[in-house]
């Protein structure tokens, strides 16, 4: 049920790269609400592939947590007291919390959201076979998580993919990179919203209006906070997805307590200024420092230097709508029936071949989707130095075939 971000290891680069500015974007598409950076290179995508980066205004209405006697513009007092009255009542029922700062039951809420979203085909020319890879991107990063700015482009899954024949779509999730920022951090940016956005976009991508044609065949491939909301998808619309891959993904959420904590999550625009405009709600939170980042988000030493540096200069903010309702969600799936992969790993500290990874799992309700460890992270044809702890992105590669 819940993404396991605390001992994930990031997905590396082998050299720092700048980020781009931030799209000036407001609620209404108008003017300039906000700016900073988001986590993109200047390419849309690697070499190997073709790639289109669109703005989708995409309109959902979904089931929501009501908070009430929140401020989304508040100060860091504000926010430590909630969080700590959050926290002091995990893992057991949020008691207090619940009847304090949530109303009972839930709301229905429609909006309209300009989301960031990136097309791309193998460079060699469209497979045409309809098929599609949907990458869902966790906490603290956008959609370039799955495009990791590596010159040698080691780091990148869309290459991988796209070497191996096969178009993907990936977007920034509502709140990161270049999607819409909204002002309410509590009852608009939180699970509901963001699960109801992916519903919607498998929606967009079947009807043709991604990438210009229709897609038959859908694979979900989600990490982290990612992976929580594709098998969501796997328990509300069973037949949506044809494949689903969960990494970094467990459904023991002891560790949640440890993560809210140790994150340190502060203000994106006091702890980097330089990169999120005054303009930004409070509510945008980041990682305090480089080590709570590293602490949750890094398994020494499995990751580069280079890696932890641009992870941590493009980090991306989390609203604490997202960080109190994501632990609801997801629950048992039994009336799914396609295919799904957990994460296989190798924990001896060998360099393990990516060969032996390759072979599909035997079909099993998404209620069963749990990874076979809580450190993984999703990493693309990774040399054997960094091969432990991650999954070589190949075994997906070949799911849709």
């Amino acid at each position: 049920m819940l993404a396991t971000t605390f001992v994930s290891a990031l997905a590396a680069s082998a050299a720092l790269v700048s980020a781009s500015p931030l799209e000036q974007r407001n609620n209404d598409g108008k003017g300039s609400k906000y700016s900073g950076l988001a986590g993109y290179t200047p390419r849309v995508g690697p070499s190997s592939a073709k790639c289109s980066r669109e703005t989708y205004d995409i309109t959902v209405t979904s089931e929501n947590t009501v908070f009430q006697n929140t401020n989304s513009n508040a100060n860091m007092t504000y926010f430590t007291s909630l969080l700590s009255k959050f926290v002091a009542q995990l893992p057991a029922t949020m008691g207090n919390f619940t009847e304090t700062f949530t109303e009972s039951g839930k709301k229905n809420v429609t909006g309209t959201y300009s989301i960031s979203g990136t097309y791309c085909t193998p460079s060699s020319g469209d497979p045409g076979n309809g098929n599609i890879q949907l990458l869902v991107h966790g906490i603290g990063f956008d959609s370039s998580y799955w495009d990791f700015a590596a010159t040698d482009q080691d780091y990148s899954y869309v290459s991988a993919a796209a070497k191996a024949g096969h178009s993907t779509f990936r977007y920034d999730r509502l709140g990161t990179g270049l999607s819409e920022h909204p002002e309410e951090t509590y009852n608009v940016v939180q699970a509901a919203t963001d699960v109801a956005i992916l519903t919607e976009v498998i929606s967009m991508l079947k009807a043709g209006k991604i990438g210009g044609k229709t897609f038959n065949k859908i694979a979900g491939i989600g990490h982290s906070y990612g992976s929580v909301q594709v098998q969501t998808i796997t328990q509300n619309v069973p037949d949506a997805l044809d494949t689903v891959i969960l990494t970094g993904f467990s459904t023991n959420t002891s560790f949640v307590p440890i993560y809210l904590t140790s994150t340190a999550y502060e203000t994106a625009t006091m702890v980097a200024p330089e990169r999120f405009s005054s303009s930004l709600e409070n509510g945008y939170l980041i990682t305090a420092t480089p080590y709570t980042n590293q602490l949750n988000f890094a398994f020494w030493p499995y990751y580069t230097n280079e890696a932890i540096n641009l992870a941590r200069a493009t980090e991306q903010p989390v609203t604490q709508g997202v960080l109190f309702t994501f632990g609801s969600f997801p629950g048992p799936a039994p009336s799914f029936r396609a295919m799904f992969m957990s994460s296989p790993v190798t924990e001896t500290g060998s360099s393990a071949d990516s060969t032996a990874f390759l072979a599909p799992l035997p079909v099993k309700p998404a209620s069963q989707l749990v990874s076979r460890s809580s450190t993984l992270q999703l990493q693309a044809s990774l040399p054997s130095s960094l091969r432990t702890w991650a999954m070589p992105s190949l075994c997906m590669c070949r799911l849709l075939r």
